[in-house]
């Protein structure tokens, strides 16, 4: 922890990062049982140290920087790059902290997830299990991954979409999984596939004879 970090001012950023864009004097305030004057104080300080962004609003949000994301240990250690070489020592320090997930996958507000069930997509590398980050939408663009609402049926399902005329092709992208077509009409897109989380069953390729 840096020299300059004292519990209190380690506790409010940590405070800020967990609370996120509501993160205010006050309420981290109240979050870690420290008065409002307090905590002011403090703020002043790791705004000149850099740790905060300089203050837009005299009462706006708290919001850190990368050099108090690094300092804290929020998110995942990013230990550099890899090209499938040699294994990353026990004792190396990560050279950077991803600020948290949201981030790193370019999430909006609205977005969602959708844990995956079944194999028809594990052509782009969604695998049963994974979970698939949606951006909701009403149209999405042709051959795009988009989630659609199947006509007479109460589910959605992940598919490449197309426009043929008055139909609509759903195609699978796992070659054992027949495409399905519907009329235009019957069919309603619900989102957009931006990003995929890699969770589900163990990644295994081909072997050796």
């Amino acid at each position: 922890m840096p020299p300059d970090l004292t519990r209190t001012r380690t506790a409010i950023l940590s405070s800020v990062l967990r609370l996120g864009p509501v993160a205010t004097v006050s309420s981290v305030a109240e979050a870690i049982g420290h008065s409002k004057q307090a905590v002011s104080q403090q703020v002043v300080i790791l705004r000149s140290l850099g740790y905060l962004e300089p203050a837009e609003l005299r009462y706006g949000p708290l919001i850190p920087t990368d050099r108090a994301r690094l300092a804290v240990g929020e998110g995942l250690a990013i230990y550099g790059q890899i090209a499938a070489g040699a294994p990353i020592l026990a004792e190396q320090s990560p050279d950077d902290f991803t600020p948290n997930l949201e981030t790193l996958l370019g999430l909006r507000p609205g977005d969602f997830l959708l844990h995956v069930k079944g194999e028809s997509m594990t052509g782009i590398g969604v695998l049963d299990g994974d979970y698939v980050v949606i951006r909701p939408a009403s149209q999405v663009h042709d051959g795009e991954v988009a989630v659609v609402l199947l006509p007479g049926e109460n589910s959605a399902t992940l598919k490449r979409i197309y426009w043929f005329g008055n139909e609509v092709t759903l195609l699978s992208e796992n070659p054992l999984m027949p495409r399905m077509t519907f009329p235009t009409d019957q069919v309603q897109v619900q989102g957009r596939m931006v990003g995929r989380v890699g969770v589900g069953v163990p990644r295994v390729s081909w072997a050796r004879d």
